[in-house]
């Protein structure tokens, strides 16, 4: 038996790091740590500014569609790219642009700019960097280790979306209450050159030789998704993403504002360590995930943090307790990792090369469709019934998303040999 094989037979806590052991891979792992960690700084002033000036839940509802929607347009075009293009050049122009539209966010305060609209046109621009980013970043992950290592990394690549979810609202609550958002803003510009700047010393990578050149953009974009309908596996990972993006999607920048305010009535500070335990569970949750999840049906792991996400929602609803709510946001960051780690990890290992860079743009169109959507509707709702009806409806909702999975069958498309 080879020694790769004894690893995998005997799953120790080690092994949830192995992917860390590839030296790109951990230079990549860690200035996307610096870079996402910035990302919610913004992520926690942002939603604070525009309650600030408008005091409204439809206000900050449509702040998150004007920066989630724009990812969704681009991305037709941004996984063609990713499979036509190299990854790393695509990756090095976005976080030059995202740098300088952070920096502008900052600027825009500090001089005494407080129009909502100019902060929602800016979040616009910031959703087309992002848009072309991230499924780049995605397919990224796969140029940088051996596929015997790709479920590690995928996951230690989730765990730092999620580490950086705990770090970077904590920080930022912090700079909120003592240095003001123009300074949670600039932390971000900053943070995208950290990547810029380790990029730079990563490997050129070329293209698949394997995408198809000849048609355009769109065209392959609609091959992509031709072939995605024929895959129960990744329309079912479709169908997952789509529930948790519209139920549970706006639940952080939404509605955690409205609880700080008017529920919990708490400090910025406050308001940055509710937001920063959706990361720590995720964090939490993810050593086991790494090292043990490979023993347990994908099935099991879908339908149990679609569970795992109602009930900490139904928890943070269902009291003004300040402390429930770390809870039951704990809760909810434990299930998005098991969810989005286990969903990444089956598409990605069931994909071939050719359409990697777009099945995986469609499954983050998912999210960038679904979060802004659900935002949209549920902050007017928030406004008229409240955060806290609104959010215990959507974690009831999260329970029969989980049971329609279990009974359909369509949990049990994940249980492939890789």
């Amino acid at each position: 038996m080879s020694e790769l094989s004894q690893n995998l037979s005997r799953p120790k806590l080690s092994d949830a790091i192995s992917a860390l052991r590839i030296r790109d891979f951990r230079r990549f792992w860690f200035a996307g740590l610096a870079s996402n960690s910035g990302g919610w700084l913004q992520g926690i002033a942002s939603p604070f500014i525009m309650y600030e000036m408008t005091e409204s839940g439809t206000w900050v509802g449509a702040s998150v569609f004007a920066l989630m929607i724009p990812m969704a347009i681009v991305g037709p075009f941004a996984g063609p790219m990713a499979d036509r293009l190299s990854r790393r050049k695509i990756l090095l122009v976005c976080e030059v642009l995202l740098a300088t539209i952070a920096v502008s966010n900052a600027v825009l305060w500090w001089t005494g700019v407080r129009e909502p609209l100019i902060y929602v046109a800016v979040n616009v621009i910031y959703g087309i960097g992002n848009g072309y980013a991230l499924p780049a970043w995605q397919a990224y992950v796969a140029d940088l280790v051996p596929r015997d290592f790709l479920m590690n990394a995928i996951t230690l690549n989730s765990t730092q979306f999620n580490a950086a979810r705990a770090i970077g609202p904590s920080v930022g609550g912090v700079v909120l209450a003592v240095l003001g958002p123009a300074w949670a803003f600039l932390g971000n510009g900053i943070s995208f050159i950290v990547v810029f700047c380790t990029l730079l010393t990563l490997p050129r990578t070329s293209p698949s030789p394997l995408a198809d050149r000849t048609d355009s953009q769109l065209s392959q974009f609609a091959k992509g998704w031709a072939y995605a309908k024929t895959q129960p596996t990744i329309m079912t990972g479709y169908l997952a993403a789509t529930f948790v993006a519209i139920l549970g999607g706006p639940l952080v920048q939404v509605h955690l504002i409205l609880f700080i305010e008017n529920v919990f009535e708490a400090s910025e500070f406050r308001f940055g360590l509710l937001m920063s335990m959706y990361g720590i569970g995720a964090v939490v949750i993810a050593p086991w995930l790494a090292a043990f999840g490979s023993r347990i049906q994908r099935s099991h792991l879908l339908v149990g943090s679609l569970v795992g996400y109602g009930c900490g929602e139904i928890l943070l609803a269902s009291t003004s307790f300040y402390w429930a709510g770390i809870a039951g946001i704990f809760i909810v960051g434990c299930a998005h990792l098991v969810m989005a780690t286990t969903t990444n990890t089956t598409l990605q290992l069931r994909v071939p090369e050719p359409v990697r860079g777009r099945v995986m743009a469609m499954y983050l169109m998912v999210f960038t469709i679904g979060a802004p959507l659900g935002s949209i509707i549920q902050g007017p709702l928030a406004d008229k019934f409240g955060p806290q009806a609104v959010v215990l409806v959507m974690g009831f909702c999260f329970l029969v998303a989980a049971l329609i999975l279990r009974i359909s069958g369509k949990s049990e498309t994940y249980n492939f040999k890789d």
